[in-house]
Parts: C-alpha cells; structure tokens; sequence
C-alpha cells in the first residue's frame, strides 16, 4: 500500500516538464535586437568540398560579435552550424534567427526544429531559403512545404524566406510572399548599375527607398537581411573607410521602428566565396571576399569604432 501511496505522491507533486518562455513578438525581437548576418570563419567552400564549421570556431567568433550585436542570422542549419544555437544560448544573445539553405534537408530542417524547440526563448524566426527562387535552386512550393512542417511541429514559430528585394514586387510572387510572417529580403545598392564606391550616401538612399517601397506594398514586419557596402578590393573603389561611411550613414537615417529594422552584413570577411561564386557564375566578385565587419583574423573594421557597444 505505501509504494502506491508514493507513486500518488510522485504524481502530485512531480511539477512536470520545464516550458521556457517564447521568444520575444516580432515587434518587439526587431525594434530591440540588433542583428548581424553570421558565416563562421571556420566554414568554407573550395571546389565544392565544405569544410564544416567548428564549435571552437563559432564560440570565439560569437565571442568578438557579442559587444556589438545581441542578434544573429546563419544561413545554414548543418555542416557545423547546429551548434550555434547552443552557443548563442551560453553567450546570452537574445534573439537567433536560423536560416536553412536547403529547403528540401531533412537535416536542415529537423535541425532548426530541435533548436526551436529545444531555445524557444532565444529563436525568434526562422528562414527558409537564401536567394534560391532567384537563382533557380528550389520553387516556391520546396519552401511552403518546408515552412508548413516547421509551423506543425514548432506553433507559432515565425518563418520567411529571403529574396532580392526586386521579386518581392513581381506579381507573380505577391501571394507567395504576403504567406509569410515577416518579410527578410536582400537590399544590395552595390550591384546596381548607377552605384559608385565613392558615394555611400547614395546606397544609402536607396534602401530607405526600397523599406518605403515594402511599407506601401506589404504589411508585414520588414527586415532586411542584407545590405551594407565591402570594404574592398580598393581597385573597385571599396575601402574600409567609405564601409564605416554608409554604415554611419545607415545608422542615422533609415527610420528603426517596431515594424522595420535591417541587420548588419556581414560578420566576417571570407576569402573563399569569390572562387567558388565565380565557379557557377562567371564575372568579377572579388568584392565577395570583403563584406565583413571584422577581417579573417578576427580584427574589427572602421565599422566598430563609431557603433555603440551593447549593454545587455
């Protein structure tokens, strides 16, 4: 009789499975948090061999990130990457938002799944796809797909997927896009054909157009993923002095709000992407290898020195 008595016991009293509070309404996660897209730099791609990141690697760049942003964007939830959540949870970021590059990884997918519902306090939204509409590496059926299995195992996860600002405004893709929670595209003034190195202000125009522009056409939260200025090759124009200069710029004038917002790009210089870029398509992308805020080796750019270091 007295072992039922425990087991009645055990029953009552046992306070059941600990439930973390969920990360922060999207209003809030984008006026307050300030993001920075992330790469590590233990990662890379050459001749189409991937060199897995390491969780060494992504604890000393997360480390260097830390003063200066409290949010971070990976585009990847595999080859190394899986171990980003963790890490960002034991450095005390406050929001994560996770990227899948392969909409169709099963990996990928069960992945950004697991941190989710393992960090529900910390992932605050989570990307299917990078620019892959764009260049033709999945359809927009491979996403909804992938975005209706994260919804059914995570409720109430936010997800979205990224796109160079100009598909957001093709009809054909409306409908594709008002299906989503908030709106992360592409916003790169450098590859248009006006753009000079010499005038950052002038990209900086640009993009506060286009955030007007997606505020007149959409009414979901919006922000940017992408946009910034590389800080070389210098044979192009690129310097680390005119990168400060448009972030600076940037920083000023473009209208924060609970309802718009735009991460920094990127965290780290990375040497090898124009190689393997120029391996599929063909032309000039040296500037690939110059778009960090910190170098190759750790050591922060003109950017950082008129950024505000975070308190929290």
């Amino acid at each position: 009789m007295s072992h039922i008595i425990l087991i009645l016991m055990a029953i009552t009293f046992w306070p059941g499975p600990v439930q973390s509070a969920a990360a922060p309404p999207l209003p809030k996660l984008i006026q307050q948090t300030r993001f920075i897209a992330y790469t590590p730099r233990s990662f890379s791609i050459g001749g189409g061999k991937i060199r897995a990141a390491t969780e060494a690697g992504i604890r000393e760049d997360l480390t260097l990130l830390r003063p200066f942003f409290n949010g971070v964007i990976t585009y990847s939830a595999t080859s190394g990457l899986e171990a980003v959540p963790r890490i960002a949870h034991e450095l005390a970021f406050r929001a994560l938002i996770l990227g899948i590059w392969d909409p169709s990884s099963e990996t990928e997918i069960r992945n950004v799944i697991h941190a989710a519902q393992k960090y529900p306090n910390l992932i605050g939204a989570i990307i299917v796809g990078n620019e892959g509409l764009y260049t033709r590496r999945y359809l927009p059926q491979d996403v909804d797909k992938a975005m209706q299995r994260i919804k059914k195992e995570c409720p109430g996860m936010a997800v979205t997927t990224s796109e160079p600002f100009f598909l957001y405004f093709e009809n054909e893709y409306s409908q594709f896009f008002n299906s989503h929670d908030l709106l992360m595209p592409n916003v790169h003034p450098v590859f248009e054909k006006w753009f000079t190195a010499s005038n950052p202000t002038q990209g900086v125009d640009m993009v506060i157009e286009m955030a007007e522009k997606f505020k007149k056409n959409y009414t979901k939260p919006l922000l940017i993923k992408e946009t910034g200025m590389p800080s070389g090759p210098k044979e192009k124009g690129f310097s680390r002095e005119r990168q400060r200069l448009f972030w600076s710029d940037i920083r000023k004038r473009f209208p924060f709000s609970s309802s718009q917002s735009l991460a920094y790009f990127e965290a780290f210089d990375a040497p090898w992407k124009p190689a393997e870029i120029t391996a599929t398509l063909p032309g000039d992308h040296s500037s690939e290898a110059f778009w960090g805020l910190f170098s190759k080796d750790g050591k922060a750019k003109q950017v950082l020195d008129s950024l505000p270091r975070l308190q929290n």
